[in-house]
């Protein structure tokens, strides 16, 4: 079933996270599991269901987000200036298909920059343009408004499809900076 695979795959990540791997690398032994459990198990077919997977580390100290993506689109950021742009990320096929590397791009941010990631549910619908729609959750991320949960009810409402024909998720996070004073080596 669909929902075991997911379930196996989230325990991966956290493993593997709990391990401090880089994104594409933790993506390549993710891909790798994926393969295998489709191979192991006919009945349970994550590699046909392209499973995708975007992971990001921030940094506090060096102020660097750190991503891959395995097929999902790429993180929004909005900017302290109120200014929004698209991480530019090579986004790798889903999990299980193999055969081609995951990329990790690394970008510096200010502190204070706000970090959209979201399932490619939010932005695609066949009635859509995903240009569009890319368009339209960028100009709602820039609603000034008092928290980061006000922030997604806004943007929700702005660019959610009126009936979604797949699942969304968006997750909205602030970054900080860590001073000198707060760091040891």
């Amino acid at each position: 079933p669909v929902s075991a695979t997911m379930g196996r795959l989230c325990t991966a990540v956290r493993t593997l996270a709990d391990v401090d791997l880089p994104p594409d690398e933790l993506l390549t032994h993710l891909d790798d599991l994926v393969t295998h459990l489709a191979s192991d198990d006919r009945e349970d077919d994550a590699a046909e269901l392209g499973a995708t997977c975007l992971y990001a580390v921030y940094d506090p100290v060096s102020r660097r987000l750190t991503a891959a993506a395995a097929g999902p689109p790429p993180p929004a950021l909005v900017l302290p200036d109120g200014t929004t742009q698209l991480v530019p990320l090579s986004a790798g096929p889903p999990l299980g298909v193999g055969g081609l590397p995951f990329e990790a791009t690394e970008i510096e941010l200010p502190e204070g920059a706000v970090v959209a990631l979201y399932t490619d549910g939010l932005i695609e619908d066949r009635d859509r343009d995903v240009d569009h729609a890319t368009d339209e959750l960028c100009r709602a991320l820039t609603a000034k408004t008092d928290t980061l949960d006000d922030l997604c009810d806004t943007v929700l409402k702005a660019v959610l499809p009126e009936e979604p024909s797949d699942d969304v998720a968006l997750l909205l996070a602030r970054t900080r900076v860590l001073g000198a004073d707060r760091v040891a080596t």
